[in-house]
């Protein structure tokens, strides 16, 4: 095997996992004085040098997850160059695709190497939720990842809540059945209309960043809805007669998903 290839395929190994044997064993083929660049277009970042290099094949780095997960073609020869090409499954916040070139110098060793990350293509703006985010937020009880709810309380101090029963209740508005109708979260959207929520998937790396404006609702109506949209695991606490409903209608969304960015924004 071209030894330019066994440097290639060495160096990937490293980057894609951050493990050390495999760091250890792309050490050999890198030069004293090599350049890496990262980033495509006018965002290219440049690391120079032995030790600066290595470590940023070495340990786990923000994207290590990802490039663990990648579809990574073998190294081949382009020219006296090598390539090697990567895309990745659907997640959030993750390339599209990326792609390594490496020049050699006349030992053999790795002179430079090229990391050119290719974006997903940006969120396109909307003044709805955009389904993408819907199925997160309506399963995220079910994939064991509920969203935690930021609200002040009665006193003016900040408050973190998990809430099983998050759903969409239409394209600008967001439900919660509240377990109790006095008091406690209730009381402080009285006071305070103010709401923001949090969805994480780390394993598809999702995130959902929420704000919006609270209210409790008492039309007999909506709140029957609002209790027969949530899970019936949350219909099990039994708390049809000392909750109520929560609509939030929703002025900011943002974050990443599998299925591309959310971008949602609109006045309250």
């Amino acid at each position: 095997m071209d030894n330019r290839l066994q440097a290639a395929d060495a160096y990937v190994l490293a980057l894609r996992t951050g493990e050390i044997p495999a760091s250890k064993n792309a050490s050999q083929y890198l030069a004293r004085d090599v350049v890496l660049t990262v980033g495509s277009g006018a965002r290219k970042n440049t690391i120079s040098g032995y030790d600066d290099v290595l470590a940023r094949i070495s340990g786990e780095w923000p994207n290590t997850p990802v490039f663990f997960r990648g579809f990574w073609s073998p190294a081949r020869l382009e020219g006296d160059k090598a390539r090697v090409d990567a895309t990745f499954p659907p997640m959030g916040a993750a390339p599209a695709e990326v792609h390594l070139t490496f020049s050699f110098n006349g030992d053999g060793k790795i002179s430079t190497v090229d990391q050119e990350v290719v974006a997903q293509p940006p969120a396109q703006p909307t003044d709805t939720i955009p389904d993408t985010a819907r199925g997160l937020i309506n399963g995220a009880l079910r994939n064991n990842t509920p969203m935690s709810v930021a609200y002040v309380d009665e006193d003016g101090k900040p408050s973190l809540s998990l809430r099983g029963s998050v759903q969409v209740y239409s394209p600008t508005q967001l439900s919660i059945w509240m377990r109790q109708k006095t008091g406690g979260m209730a009381a402080a959207i009285a006071k305070n209309p103010n709401i923001a929520l949090l969805y994480r998937d780390s394993n598809t790396r999702s995130t959902l960043v929420v704000q919006g404006i609270g209210h409790v609702e008492t039309d007999p109506e909506i709140c029957a809805r609002v209790w027969n949209l949530i899970q019936d695991v949350e219909q099990k606490h039994e708390t049809h007669e000392s909750g109520c409903a929560l609509i939030i209608d929703v002025t900011k969304m943002q974050g990443g998903t599998p299925r591309g960015g959310v971008r949602m924004e609109r006045k309250a």
